[in-house]
């Protein structure tokens, strides 16, 4: 069984899984004939003492990075992009990666307008599944949740 959905189901959070053709980038958004707007999207970065956090945003939102850095703990030059074993460590695709994570080591960072934008559409672990889940769920299912206002 995906990862995500073991954490969902350890955690008792309802969700629905939509299969489509893979995804690998926004410009793929329209294969999965869902609302993007209704989404969140996530970046993995790499934190200097080895730390690998999910950041999680509107789907139409931009990063602010320098807030990213300061929620997180670290200086702006020091927040790398997470490596593809780091993510594949997950049970994670590019493509697929995810807000959804319970793994003890791993922070999940979402943008203080997350929890209250009801249902959404997240990554779900594979480029080729996304999942629709109540979006209070994601701090909820995270070991490490972090609020804080990220967008621009």
């Amino acid at each position: 069984m995906n990862r995500l959905l073991a954490a969902l189901d350890a955690a008792g959070e309802a969700y629905r899984v939509h299969t489509h053709p893979p995804i690998r980038g926004e410009a793929d958004l329209p294969l999965t004939g869902l609302d993007w707007t209704t989404s969140v999207k996530t970046l993995a970065f790499s934190l200097p003492d080895g730390t690998v956090a999910l950041v999680g945003v509107p789907g139409p939102a931009r990063v602010k990075y320098g807030a990213v850095a300061q929620a997180l703990g670290v200086p702006r030059a020091q927040l790398r992009p997470a490596t593809m074993e780091a993510v594949a460590a997950l049970g994670m695709e590019p493509g697929g990666v995810s807000p959804v994570c319970a793994e003890p080591g791993v922070i999940v960072l979402l943008d203080s307008s997350v929890p209250g934008m009801g249902t959404v559409y997240c990554g779900g672990g594979d480029p080729r599944i996304t999942l629709e889940l109540d979006a209070g769920a994601l701090a909820r299912v995270a070991a490490r949740p972090v609020i804080a206002a990220i967008v621009g």
